[in-house]
């Protein structure tokens, strides 16, 4: 049978759709099963649409990117499920974080304002990314693994030089760097808010000119004292920006121009409903939800023009340029903080796997002041082996199914028991607990 891209795409479509049943279905926890009979579509229909490129090549840019967006969508809601079975560590989970990850570093670069401290975090996790795709390679398609690679690979271009940039910056100069760096993002943090504060300005304002003001011959001084030589200049030049946006934040006061105010309306509503994510996502959130935080937020930045925003016509008003694009920055950190916190656990597990965390918590705090009394521990000693007798077999099962994350789980029980276990001893020999 003839394979056309409009075949392809309608397969797509349909897979989009069931994609998208399987992550609102809130009736009942998604079933690793479930994920990776459609994961195993597609494969088969990503190698189809290798095999059209030569084809779509000669079609309308139109029709190509029809298809390349379709597979996009399918492969970041794939990605999402496997999140949400527990399947972290796997070469398709990497695909819908690393996207991010790449846009967070492109946006670094874009507005050179940022520090060792932004890029660590993100570095540990493309090392750890590059891990997981290299341990899965034998067991996962290879068009797969090679759409995931690219992106791994772009973004630790993207991290390489950004690092390069800092390493012309002497190590001394970090606190003043991180401090302007910082007050930087804190006046366009006043910007985006729906009403602005002048005062909040002017005291981002006084502590820039502190910093001004503690140079000595127009140098930035190390923390003990010494003027060290390397990176004075890129300081200056941050210093300078910093002044820049002080003040164009108390001229605008957060004015945001007409014909972008409903970019502006939607970026606030993401960052607002993405913060309160952040709240409460560990008893709350499916991974699958960022699916549409995700796509709005990419769909806005891809849509800009030489780096500017739009309005309906096409034209680029100034007026709140950098307030949308600071908001866009926020909704990706906040995107990329939920993807991060996932653990390796289906969601099936979630609500056992939170209750140990915060029985875990609880006896943490315990084991700061010590016990009085063994009785003391019942509460917590009552909950874990109501916990340890859902086990069958030394597994957590729902049904007939055995969810993914059972060495999480129960590693996390047999330390809160080992925990218990050293509070009593050190009750029966009147030791506290350090």
């Amino acid at each position: 049978m003839l394979t056309t891209p409009e075949i392809v795409a309608e397969k797509l479509i349909k897979l989009r759709e069931s994609l998208i049943v399987l992550k609102q279905d809130r009736t009942t926890y998604v079933k690793s099963s479930s994920v990776v009979r459609l994961y195993d579509e597609l494969c088969e229909y990503v190698r189809q649409s290798q095999e059209l490129e030569d084809d779509l090549l000669d079609r309308s840019r139109a029709g190509r990117s029809e298809l390349g967006e379709l597979v996009t969508d399918c492969f970041e809601l794939i990605s999402l499920l496997f999140l949400t079975v527990g399947r972290n560590n796997e070469p398709p989970a990497v695909y819908a974080p690393v996207v991010i990850i790449k846009r967070l570093l492109e946006h670094l670069t874009e507005s050179g304002n940022y520090s060792g401290k932004d890029l660590a975090p993100l570095k540990k996790t493309l090392i750890e990314m590059r891990e997981n795709i290299e341990h899965g390679r034998p067991l996962c398609d290879e068009l797969i693994v090679s759409m995931v690679e690219s992106q791994v690979s772009a973004s630790e271009i993207f991290l390489k030089a950004l690092m390069e940039q800092l390493e012309s910056i002497s190590p001394e100069l970090e606190t003043p760097l991180e401090r302007l760096v910082s007050l930087r993002r804190s006046i366009k943090a006043c910007e985006s808010k729906t009403k602005f504060h002048p005062l909040e300005v002017e005291g981002y304002l006084s502590q820039i000119k502190e910093i001004d003001e503690a140079r000595v011959d127009g140098n930035f001084l190390a923390n003990d004292g010494t003027v060290p030589e390397l990176g004075q200049d890129i300081l200056a030049v941050l210093l300078e920006r910093c002044y820049a946006v002080a003040e164009n934040a108390l001229q605008s006061q957060g004015a945001v121009a007409p014909e972008l105010k409903p970019t502006y309306d939607k970026l606030l509503q993401a960052k607002s409903q993405l913060e309160k994510l952040e709240l409460t996502q560990a008893w709350s959130l499916r991974e699958t939800d960022l699916y549409e935080f995700q796509k709005l937020v990419l769909g806005l930045d891809e849509r800009r023009v030489d780096g500017k925003f739009v309005d309906n016509d096409g034209n680029t008003p100034e007026i709140g340029q950098s307030t949308l694009l600071y908001m866009v920055r926020r909704c990706y950190a906040h995107i990329y903080s939920l993807m991060s916190s996932s653990e390796p656990v289906s969601e099936a597990l979630t609500p056992i796997f939170n209750q140990l965390q915060t029985v875990r918590r609880c006896l943490k705090e315990v084991q700061k002041f010590g016990i009085s009394n063994a009785r003391d521990l019942y509460p917590y000693s009552m909950k874990l082996a109501s916990i340890d007798n859902m086990r069958v077999d030394g597994k957590f099962m729902v049904g007939n199914d055995i969810p993914e994350g059972q060495g999480r789980v129960n590693s996390l029980l047999a330390e809160c028991f080992e925990i218990c276990r050293e509070l009593r001893n050190s009750e029966d020999t009147g030791i506290t607990t350090p």
